[in-house]
């Protein structure tokens, strides 16, 4: 049953799929899990198995708290994708996790993560001619405020964070589950934000630990997002997020941080409109710039006017995230704006093809009945 559960959601012969799909549900429950790999009522499966259709109904209710099932209004299905089972399971509350689930995550996540990158990066290469990345960078709405050149009507109301969220019909967030799986840093935990309003009215309860913010509480925690120097990420497009916004960081996210060291980085983001610059009369030489930045953008330089090196911004690395301006005590870094609007793209890029990736066949809640 373990093998073709793990062939059915795309990874055939994966022994480390395998073990972690057992600590997900037994060989009976993945049974009837396999009868959901299309949409499907309580009221047709119960008919096809010929089993009572409230004790089915039971089960689907107890599989929906594991959030091993997705459903609408009448149908349930096994899954959108594999990586929802990450996604979406450590958003229980902690007596919810399933023993043993951190440990088979780690040992499978690599390839996961992998698979699904490089997919990504192919299909949005064959989807867009212009071969614009699919994400991009929000620059920290704090950065922008401590920057003296830029003028509020410059700046976007769709690279504005505070905007955003004002537009969003409902919020809500968890703690991150790639940093709370790795914890190589003491980055702030409560920054996934989730606005699909199907997947609130699913996740926000007893036995979860997402809660709905008010758009002053998103803010707030957005603010601590930043001054703990993690990454706005969002779709490349003139909009508000669809479905999630991740506040990230280099040494946990499964995404940025692979897509940084493997130098895949501008396939998959698109920076700012931004771009740090030094006041290097102001620079102490305290390099707590270069401790903020993920991206490699700031060297330390001799000056004809100091004795100590003083920060230099990398332009062709710089992303336009503005961490570093916040965390320099002697406000000796600022943006400034060097992308015209057009930077951003109008227009959501093409949809890939979730069909032709491994376990990503449904994507969308709202497509079940």
């Amino acid at each position: 049953m373990y093998i073709k559960a793990a062939e059915k959601l795309g990874y055939p012969g994966s022994a480390s799929c395998i073990k972690y799909l057992k600590v997900l549900f037994t060989p009976e429950e993945g049974k009837l899990l396999l009868e959901f790999l299309e949409p499907a009522t309580c009221e047709q499966v119960a008919k096809r198995l010929n089993i009572d259709e409230k004790s089915l109904q039971e089960k689907l209710e107890n599989f929906k708290r594991r959030r091993l099932l997705f459903h609408g209004k009448t149908e349930y299905i096994f899954q959108f994708g594999i990586h929802v089972f990450f996604a979406r399971i450590p958003h229980a509350k902690d007596e919810y996790i399933p023993p043993g689930f951190w440990q088979a995550w780690r040992e499978f996540h690599p390839e996961e993560i992998e698979r699904m990158t490089s997919g990504i990066i192919s299909r949005l290469q064959s989807a867009q001619a212009a071969g614009a990345p699919g994400n991009r960078i929000v620059p920290n709405r704090l950065a922008i405020a401590a920057s003296p050149k830029i003028r509020p009507e410059q700046v976007l109301w769709y690279e504005d964070m505070a905007q955003m969220l004002a537009r969003e019909e409902m919020i809500g967030i968890v703690e991150c589950p790639c940093r709370k799986e790795f914890h190589n840093c003491e980055r702030p935990l409560m920054t996934c934000y989730y606005f699909n309003k199907h997947t609130l009215e699913q996740d926000v309860n007893e036995y979860s630990v997402m809660k709905k913010l008010s758009v002053e509480e998103a803010i707030a925690y957005s603010d601590q997002a930043e001054i703990g120097g993690l990454m706005h990420l969002m779709g490349n497009y003139a909009g508000i997020p669809e479905y999630v916004m991740c506040h990230c960081c280099e040494c946990c996210c499964v995404v940025l941080g692979p897509a940084i060291r493997s130098g895949r980085l501008r396939q998959l983001y698109s920076p700012s409109r931004y771009l740090a610059t030094v006041d290097t009369d102001l620079c102490v030489g305290c390099q707590q710039c270069v401790e903020r930045c993920f991206f490699n953008a700031i060297e330390m330089r001799l000056t004809l006017n100091s004795k100590k090196k003083k920060a230099r911004i990398l332009k062709d690395y710089c992303m336009g995230c503005g961490s570093c301006i916040l965390g320099c005590k002697q406000k000796a870094l600022t943006f400034e704006l060097v992308r015209p609007p057009e930077h951003i793209p109008s227009q959501r890029p093409a949809r890939i093809d979730m069909a032709a990736m491994p376990g990503m066949r449904w994507m969308r809640e709202e497509s079940l009945k």
